[in-house]
């Protein structure tokens, strides 16, 4: 009895182990992604967002300003803008978020986004006090804005911008431009002058420059509201509203803000597809396209890169098409119009020196030479995850100098599009993380090796008694057939005794002896 039971629990035990082992083998990648949504879902204390909260980043930021050495032949259509580029002026990114606000109605999360930038003097290779020559794109915008005034309105604007903004160059050391900022004598002006009045005039800021205000504030980024994937995982990290609104830069056309914030995309990638971004400073959603696979420090990866297909106009790419205002002119592929962002400055957006953009800008100015290598947006994302390994943002931005004729200023200039800055954004996962993700890998392999291992166990005990009775029963026909062939072996050694005694003189006299012997006696 108690033999029958163990073979039974045996048995048990060995099916339940076999089947859990392939069920597991088989069904390892699903678990995985059920594990990982589980994980990855934003929640109040956990360890996700923890490091959403406080990004353990590496973040370098390689920013280039263009200085215009020619600018005193500006009025000569002949003679096309130089520009020499200066830089990298090289700094470090801090990251977190603030002001966190969890909404568990519509399974958001609302913040504020703080960077502080901190820069390394010796990564860089100019001095944040080199003077650069730029133009003046405050008195370009201003001009953008009032060309469709009244005459009267644009005469007396006109002529205070001869008096406070009539220089076509500003001329700052590197530091004014990057995130200190300057203050201008249009500025002041515009303070002077009534908002109710004139409120296209009123500066956003009180003071100017490429990154101003944007070191250690949230004023540049803006109010941000994501959704953290807890009622539909697909939509985790993907912006909700941002600014407090579903549209953008005032482009109602293009329908409601989308694309990740930057540290989640939908898991796991799909090998083909493109991804894309919210970019606050473009007010609006970039695409990134699929480019391949490869290995970054022994992780399987996924590469995505900036095409030209991106930033194609609206004829090129008709995705591109709603983005650009009803009366804004079609510019040649290459460049992005985020004037709207911009406080209606014409301000575009590129790759860097142009790259893969149509050569009509290049051909506008010299000292710009494209380079794939230098100029090239690569991203690196490890698909299960989404997480981000590495990624090299390259991205310019332009001022469009046109020929307007109620400007004393701009009037005889041709329609230029001149470089203002490009950076080199170049975010990478920390040795931690890094850990981690390789860390997820070796565990889909032991995984695999423990559900293998345990379908061979439950075999194993599956078949281990049924093996010894079999092995029994052999033994058991062995041992019959050994003592049939024994009896089998004495019975013919006893046959063949006999035969060998009917055959021997000897055996046939004693025998006849013995015979008479009893004839004697029965005579007697």
């Amino acid at each position: 009895m108690i033999a029958k039971q163990r073979i039974i629990l045996t048995s048990l035990v060995g099916l339940f182990l076999a089947t859990f082992g392939i069920v597991y083998v088989f069904n390892l990648e699903r678990i995985q992604r059920f594990t990982l949504k589980w994980l990855m879902v934003l929640r109040p204390g956990s360890m996700i967002t923890n490091l959403w909260e406080n990004p353990s980043l590496d973040i370098t930021v390689d920013i280039y300003l263009f200085n215009w050495t020619n600018a005193a032949d500006f009025k000569n259509n002949s003679i096309k803008p130089h520009f020499e580029e200066l830089g990298p002026y090289t700094f470090t990114e801090k990251m977190q978020k603030q002001n966190i606000v969890w909404h568990d109605e519509n399974s958001t999360v609302s913040y504020f986004r703080k960077s502080s930038f901190y820069f390394d003097e010796a990564a860089s290779v100019g001095n944040l006090t080199d003077p650069v020559v730029a133009p003046n794109s405050l008195a370009a915008g201003v001009y953008n804005k009032i060309q469709n005034w009244s005459p009267m309105v644009r005469s007396a604007l006109d002529l205070g911008l001869k008096i406070y903004g009539n220089d076509i160059t500003i001329v700052r050391p590197a530091n004014d431009w990057l995130f200190n900022g300057f203050d201008t004598p249009l500025i002041k002006m515009s303070k002077l002058l009534p908002s109710s009045i004139i409120p296209e005039l009123q500066f956003p800021y009180e003071r100017m420059g490429y990154g101003y205000p944007r070191n250690g504030s949230t004023e540049v980024y803006g109010h941000h509201n994501v959704y953290t994937g807890r009622d539909e995982f697909s939509k985790l990290g993907q912006i909700a509203r941002w600014r407090y609104d579903t549209v953008a830069g005032g482009h109602t056309k293009c329908g409601h803000i989308k694309g990740s914030t930057g540290e989640f995309h939908t898991i796991p990638l799909k090998q083909g597809e493109p991804i894309s971004y919210f970019l606050p400073d473009l007010c609006r959603e970039l695409y990134v396209d699929y480019a391949g696979t490869t290995v970054y420090e022994g992780i399987h990866a996924y590469v995505y890169k900036g095409t030209a297909r991106n930033l194609a106009n609206g004829t090129d790419n008709p995705d591109n098409s709603c983005y650009c205002s009803d009366d804004c002119q079609e510019v040649p592929s290459g460049l992005l119009n985020i004037s709207a962002c911009w406080y209606n400055a014409p301000v575009f957006f590129s790759y860097p020196h142009y790259y893969q953009a149509d050569p009509y800008y290049v051909n506008q100015v010299d000292g710009l030479k494209p380079d794939k290598d230098r100029h090239e947006m690569t991203l690196i994302l490890e698909p299960k995850t989404g997480m981000l390994l590495d990624i090299r943002a390259r991205v310019m931005i332009s001022l469009l100098v046109e020929p307007w004729k109620h400007s004393t200023m701009y009037r005889k200039s041709r329609r230029t599009f001149f470089p203002l800055v490009w950076a080199d954004y170049n975010p990478h996962i920390t040795p931690e993380l890094l850990g981690y993700l390789k860390l997820l890998s070796l565990s889909e392999v032991l995984g695999k090796v423990c559900g293998l291992i345990c379908v061979a166990i439950g075999v194993i005990m599956l078949l281990w008694y049924p093996r010894q009775i079999y092995w029994q029963k052999q033994l058991m026909r062995r041992i019959e057939l050994s003592n049939l062939e024994n009896r089998a072996q004495t019975a013919a050694r006893s046959d063949q005794f006999k035969a060998h005694a009917e055959a021997s003189p000897l055996l046939v006299g004693l025998q006849y002896m013995a015979s008479s012997k009893e004839g004697n006696s029965t005579a007697s």
